[in-house]
């Protein structure tokens, strides 16, 4: 049985009644479109999983539904992407495994077709020159009309930079740009002089070639229906590189993998492009660069919101482009701009860059309502403030122990909990005087009330009750006085009191921790269910029903809680593309 939350936002299957046993044809018919539906997701799950228990469930999971193709005589052949022919490029024809012998620079012939249209009527090149290049750039632009001398070209120059070109060079355009503009404003502004259906981004590139092989990249951007195409590319060093990622844009965090899943016409799919790429103008012009980023950012983020949109991009590594080497950046103030817009904490590309945004108090909001992840500098804030409280328990001899959604957060997440509304403790009644003197210390970081009238005599011949409170900007600690504590028992009977890790530190919890977790919250414990707070329940006291998530106003968004299982604390932790 298919659990909803795994459900894709765009797929939408009938809802049938029971068919009765004469069904007509066009039932039977739509039954078979929204297998045919059903299949491809799957399919598509399939292509891009990385469990190896997910994948021997979805493997499973292929196997029936292609019992249910053969018994409803539906082609499997529908499973497979849609290809088509390009309308400008010519369809290629390999010639076999021994044509391009011994060097190989053939293999595929380009097959004669009355529709060929001339790379230099399809494609613009456009580029940045930058100032400390300039002894290369007018090399450059001569090796880019050797591969086709009628080729256009828009550079971008800065205003004040003075430069003389040949008169050969007459299908160069050169644009003046500000110094202060950013380089997303100066792609823009390029692409508004391109004058031809497509427009090759030259990222960094050093010299132009016949291994560019625009044709190629025109033809699989119409075949296989992709918004973009690129090639590899090689650095001066001669290190060659695919340059392709997967993403995964979740839970405040942004990860890149390098490497591919799916392949199609000796392409690979990718949801960035990490050198040259070849678009349509109006792909641009529905997805203009953000002109508040700079150097990479402008590519990380044009390219990301392209794969939000399910919009897909190909490398095909035969074409190859010569490229300046370029080294992603490991400092956050130069992704500032990229994180602020997509709110990050974490931004990790490949084995190159991971990055920690710090947190900005007046940057994050804590809650936004029912059905969101808390983001993880809000949940820091708490964090801290629990290790601090305990901390200073700890050296002041005093106990304290973790308590209700505090505690189950630690056993189930050795961090708060991802939907957390507040925190809760529980101290020794006998030592409520001496952290009632530890006022002054708290409030150097935190507010911190309490109340003497709380106490109140007995239980078990001892003073029993005590509550403070203390406060950061978003979040409030109760902290509620025991008459007796399993910490005190554990040290009375010379054993050490029980410890848990939460967000990295040591803190005391009752003796069994799983036990106590276990008796409170009843059955299934393990599996999730949202704050009594946000639920809308008068008190923690309430039998919860887990493993369901409310779903959230903005379905499909990075912070939604419904887009998790419902149970399991991996898929909180860093996203996998």
């Amino acid at each position: 049985m298919f659990d909803s939350q795994y459900t894709p936002v765009k797929l939408k299957l009938r809802q049938y009644k029971q068919l009765p046993t004469d069904t007509g044809i066009s039932n039977i018919n739509e039954v078979k479109e929204d297998l045919i539906k059903l299949a491809q997701e799957i399919q598509k799950a399939k292509i891009h999983i990385r469990g190896t228990k997910a994948r021997e469930s979805l493997t499973n999971a292929i196997a029936l539904v292609n019992d249910l193709f053969r018994l409803t005589n539906t082609s499997i052949d529908t499973l497979n992407r849609n290809t088509k022919s390009s309308k400008h490029i010519c369809e290629e024809i390999y010639k076999g495994t021994t044509y391009g012998y011994p060097f190989f620079y053939k293999g595929f012939e380009t097959k004669n077709c009355s529709y060929a249209t001339s790379i230099d009527k399809l494609v613009t090149v456009v580029f940045i020159h930058q100032q400390e290049k300039f002894c290369k750039l007018e090399q450059i632009l001569k090796s880019m009309l050797n591969y086709n001398p009628r080729l256009k070209v828009v550079v971008g120059k800065e205003k004040n930079l003075r430069i003389s070109l040949s008169k050969m060079l007459g299908n160069v355009t050169i644009i003046d740009y500000s110094k202060a503009d950013s380089d997303g404003t100066i792609w823009n502004l390029l692409i508004t002089k391109v004058k031809t259906e497509y427009a090759l981004i030259a990222r960094n590139i050093s010299t132009f070639n016949i291994d560019v092989r625009l044709e190629r990249l025109v033809r699989e951007i119409e075949a296989l229906d992709v918004v973009t195409a690129g090639g590899a590319s090689r650095d001066q060093d001669g290190l060659w590189k695919l340059g392709c990622y997967q993403t995964a844009y979740k839970n405040f965090s942004l990860i890149y993998d390098e490497g591919y899943d799916e392949s199609l016409h000796e392409c690979i799919f990718c949801d960035y492009v990490g050198g040259s790429f070849l678009s349509k103008i109006k792909t641009f012009q529905s997805f203009p660069f953000d002109t508040n980023m700079n150097g990479m950012s402008v590519f990380q983020d044009f390219f990301l919101r392209l794969s939000q949109s399910k919009l897909e991009s190909v490398i095909c590594p035969d074409s190859m482009f010569y490229m300046r080497k370029q080294k992603q950046s490991e400092n956050s103030n130069d992704w500032a701009q990229l994180g602020k817009k997509w709110k990050l904490y974490r931004m990790k590309i490949s084995d190159e860059v991971d990055i920690q945004f710090p947190c900005k108090k007046e940057s994050y909001k804590c809650f936004n309502g029912l059905g969101y992840i808390l983001s993880p500098c809000c949940l820091q804030e708490l964090a801290d403030m629990i290790n601090f409280i305990m901390k200073t328990c700890e050296e002041s001899n005093i106990v304290c122990e973790l308590q209700e959604g505090t505690l189950l957060g630690a056993v189930k997440f050795h961090k708060v909990l991802p939907w957390e509304r507040d925190a809760d403790l529980t101290f020794l009644t006998a030592n409520f005087t001496a952290l009632t003197k530890l006022k002054s210390y708290i409030m150097k970081k935190y507010s911190f009330t309490y109340d003497a009238g709380s106490l109140w005599c007995c239980a078990d011949n001892r003073t029993a009750g005590g509550k403070i409170k203390v406060h950061s900007k978003n979040w409030h600690i109760e902290m509620y006085g025991q008459h007796i504590m399993d910490s005190e028992m554990l040290l009375t009977d010379g054993l050490k009191p029980t410890k848990i890790l939460l967000n990295g530190q040591w803190v005391g919890v009752p003796r069994n921790p799983g036990w106590h977790a276990r008796n409170r919250y009843g059955h299934e414990i393990y599996a999730h269910a949202q704050h009594w707070m946000a639920l809308g329940q008068g008190s923690g006291w309430i039998y919860y029903k887990t493993n369901q998530f409310t779903p959230c106003r903005t379905p499909g968004r990075h912070d939604c809680l419904d887009s998790f299982n419902g149970d399991g604390n991996l898929p909180f932790s860093l996203p996998i593309p």
